[in-house]
């Protein structure tokens, strides 16, 4: 049997185990609602099942709770912040809100943030901009967890590196939320620890070989991730 939550009651209750383990009230609202948000939309590895993560963070001092981001530099219409490993949704949502504010002046708005904590969903984000007619694109990477091996390679070089990008219409907006790999590495994560195989041969393992097995990517030394395009039509860089 399911059983069913109110979306509410989720952004109330994951707020309130944030705010329980520090984080101000504010962020914590943020990060629930993006958190859930991802949910709604599909993500579910990329909603709620990243709460435990996020508190286990706080709790190991992997997360930063209430500083507010070093500006690195700023000309305008460009911004470059050090994260200082924040509440990546919080950062997310503030670098939002910030390039909205300057529309109006710069015509075109770009924030780049160093150092950020997970950003969770990245569809999440899109909606809040669309709704006010902007357009919206995100792209993230973290070089220092690499995951995903070239098209005929062996070594990870670099991660998924989703890319979102929310277009406002005269109806519904375009929303679109791709990653540069076949599948990601919360996917992957949660099929390993359940037994679990891919749809399709999109992993490789540590000789090269494709194969649907999650569990190659923990092996000792690991696989990896293929790029997108998979085996047929592999990224050529």
């Amino acid at each position: 049997m399911t059983t069913r939550y109110e979306a509410a009651a989720l952004r109330q209750f994951a707020s309130q185990l944030l705010t329980a383990s520090g984080l101000p009230a504010e962020r914590a609202d943020i990060v629930a609602e993006v958190l859930v948000e991802g949910d709604l939309f599909g993500h579910d590895t990329h909603g709620l099942a990243l709460l435990g993560p996020y508190l286990n963070s706080i709790k190991q001092g992997k997360m930063a709770l209430s500083e507010e981001p070093d500006v690195i530099n700023d000309r305008g219409a460009t911004v470059v912040w050090d994260g200082l490993f924040l509440p990546g949704p919080w950062l997310v949502v503030k670098a939002i809100e910030l390039a909205a504010g300057r529309l109006a002046e710069h015509g075109v708005v770009s924030v780049a943030i160093r150092r950020s904590h997970h950003i969770a969903c990245l569809q999440a984000y899109l909606k809040a901009a669309t709704d006010r007619g902007y357009l919206v694109l995100l792209m993230s990477s973290d070089p220092a967890i690499a995951s995903v091996s070239p098209h005929g390679g062996l070594e990870a070089v670099y991660t998924p590196n989703p890319i979102a990008v929310g277009i406002p219409t005269d109806g519904d907006p375009i929303l679109i939320d791709v990653s540069a790999s076949t599948t990601t590495n919360g996917l992957t994560g949660r099929l390993h620890k359940e037994g679990g195989r891919l749809p399709g041969p999109w992993v490789k393992d540590n000789q090269g070989q494709a194969t649907d097995n999650p569990s190659v990517l923990f092996d000792d030394p690991p696989g990896t991730i293929m790029p997108l395009g998979g085996l047929d039509r592999g990224h050529k860089g």
